[in-house]
């Protein structure tokens, strides 16, 4: 007996080590109505194992007063006994093959969902490590396709028993504060990030130095600076403001009484140490190298588009890898194949000239600093005319002047705070950056935009259980806020900038927003769980879709999770996108998660003056 997850009885999942054990499953569908033998607690075992390789999730539900595992396959139906779901894992396909080309949707039970406001509920899903192919992957078997043949042959065809290795791993949104945990009800702020990393105390004397003297005394909390005098608390800047200077350098003038250090000293300890702790971490199959084109030893185990594993074409320039139907393909590619992505924006084509540094030589291809597009010199001299060389010299290098104006308008807000004129609140962009200036006001601007970035971390950190790539085994959320880069495309998070909303210097609600040209993306987007059904979503969306139509974005893209689909569709003006809208946008490459639905929202050009937005 079986049924379709959505049963309220779902209590929590439970995780399961994978191993390829058919054998186990095919015993246990045989014997696992007779009387206890010896052998069948570890067949038992070896079963559900086998089972977890294959991509099935495990997880309770109650039933009167005891709870009953439930067995959950790929296709997302679920089996009460073990035995019924052996017998299922041998009809589905799920005994030697993993996940079916099909790769439908998983529709995790109720207990794994998301909840708040994020549009995330599942990580990706990988396949194994395996010996890789030159066109194509299927499990362990390679596909090779010659450059005159329209035939493929296998080989090793031996080894094609062995599964895929397949991964839920179950990363989701919190929907309470950690157990045991009093950080999801505490103030989210520069102060409470120092004080969590210890580098300053709770309740540690400072000051506010002046020129000749302290002009302000007080105690350090997690939501501000209480003030000796007065007893009000302040936050960094009000501090400031109260000890009646105007330097509008708060981190740099607030020093501790006991040791002397100001508060721009203590987030340089913690970003040093942080940076020395990130160099030195060595992650298993990092991406974050250069891949020569004529070696596959470094092509990706999932597909770019839908994060599965399964039989993949691989790219013959870059790393990533695509199932056919994704890609919209009727036949296998012959000869050598690119991917959109690393195609001329203009010819489509993909075959050109190794890049020589500001060279404009017509095979030439360059890469737009905004867009993330692909250009022959050659096409882009037919196509739009001269190109402007003092753009080429540069060390990003823009394919338009509206790629251009995006990127100048975005760089010239980051960092500021915007006031929304009601209760307090206010909005930034952050982007991370890394420059070895001298100049002391650079270094205290680069310091506060980490130190934000990373409290931005700890809110996402704090609505979302971690998110590990398990190729990389680096946490996605961290790459995302951080944007660092990576030759794999869909790892490669260069373009992305936070967005924070914030009352009184305490950050309430998070995003990550990716804009190419005429599209962007929001992937993440995380409300403190204390701040959840006030309407701060709806707040930080009002003032992101501002600026993305100001800079001339016509449309918006995010991955919805089943449980707030609707939600996203009906309150937000979001639409699910069809497989066919989808192809038209295989150029781009957007961050999506295994289970979510790809959403796109058509951004009114709101027949307004441009807005004012000024600093505070």
């Amino acid at each position: 007996m079986h049924h379709i997850v959505g049963s309220e009885n779902c209590r929590e999942a439970r995780v399961v080590e994978s191993q390829y054990s058919p054998e186990a499953v095919v015993y246990w569908y045989n014997h696992g109505l007779e009387k206890k033998r010896k052998s069948n607690r570890d067949m038992l075992l070896k079963a559900k194992k086998h089972l977890a390789f294959v991509g099935w999730s495990f997880w309770y539900a109650r039933k009167g007063n005891r709870q009953e595992l439930r067995y959950s396959s790929p296709r997302g139906v679920v089996y009460n006994s073990l035995r019924t779901a052996c017998k299922a894992c041998i009809d589905e396909g799920g005994f030697f093959e993993g996940l079916d080309s099909s790769r439908k949707s998983f529709s995790p039970p109720p207990s794994t969902k998301s909840g708040g406001d994020s549009p995330l509920t599942e990580s990706s899903i990988a396949s194994e490590p395996r010996k890789r192919g030159r066109k194509r992957k299927s499990g362990n078997n390679l596909i090779h396709i010659g450059a005159t043949d329209e035939n493929y042959v296998v080989e090793d065809e031996h080894k094609y028993t062995k599964a895929s290795r397949v991964f839920r791993l179950g990363k989701r949104a919190r929907l309470e504060a950690i157990p045991g945990s009093s950080k999801g009800s505490e103030p989210r702020t520069i102060l409470s990030w120092l004080i969590d990393n210890n580098a300053v105390l709770l309740r540690a004397k400072v000051h506010y130095r002046g020129r000749n003297g302290p002009l302000a005394k007080g105690r350090i909390g997690r939501d501000g600076i209480e003030c000796d005098c007065c007893g009000e608390v302040f936050t960094l800047s009000g501090f400031e403001g109260h000890a009646g200077s105007q330097k509008h350098r708060p981190t740099a003038n607030i020093f501790l009484d006991e040791d002397g250090r100001s508060l721009l000293d203590c987030q340089k300890q913690i970003l040093g140490n942080n940076k020395i702790r990130s160099s030195t971490r060595k992650p298993r199959n990092q991406v974050e190298v250069q891949v020569q084109p004529e070696y596959d030893d470094n092509n990706d185990e999932i597909c770019s588009i839908c994060r599965y594993g399964g039989e993949l074409i691989l790219c013959d320039d870059c790393p990533s890898s695509f199932h056919q139907s994704c890609l919209g393909l009727k036949d296998l590619p012959t000869g050598n194949w690119f991917c959109s992505s690393c195609c001329c924006g203009i010819c489509g084509k993909g075959k050109y000239e190794e890049k020589t540094e500001h060279s404009t030589d017509d095979d030439i291809v360059r890469i737009c600093g905004q867009c993330e597009h692909k250009f022959h010199m050659g096409c882009m001299k037919k196509s739009r005319g001269l190109v402007n060389l003092s753009n080429c010299a540069q060390s990003k290098w823009f394919c338009s002047d509206r790629c251009e104006t995006i990127s100048s308008s975005l760089q010239e807000i980051l960092g500021k705070p915007f006031s929304l004129g009601v209760d307090n609140l206010t909005w930034r962009l952050l982007k991370s950056m890394e420059h070895d200036s001298t100049d002391s006001h650079e270094i205290e601007s680069l310091m506060e935009n980490q130190s934000r970035l990373n409290v931005a971390l700890e809110v996402m950190h704090e609505c979302f259980e971690p998110i590990k790539d398990v190729l990389t085994g680096r946490d996605l959320v961290e790459d995302v806020i951080f944007n660092r880069p990576s030759d794999l495309k869909r790892l490669n998070f260069q373009g992305f900038c936070t967005v924070l909303l914030e009352r009184n210097e305490e950050v309430i609600s998070a995003a990550n927003v990716r804009i190419y040209e005429k599209v962007a993306e929001v992937p993440l987007l995380a409300t403190r769980i204390e701040y959840r059904r006030k309407g701060m979503c709806r707040v930080l969306m009002n003032e992101l879709e501002k600026l993305l139509i100001e800079l001339g974005v016509e449309r918006l893209m995010l991955p919805a999770a089943s449980n707030v689909l609707h939600t996203w569709t009906t309150k937000f003006g979001f639409s699910q996108m069809t497989a066919a809208e989808r192809l038209q946008y295989l150029d781009y490459t957007f961050l999506d998660f295994q289970g979510s639905t790809m959403c796109q929202k058509l951004l009114r050009k709101i027949p307004l003056a441009k807005l004012e937005r000024w600093p505070l």
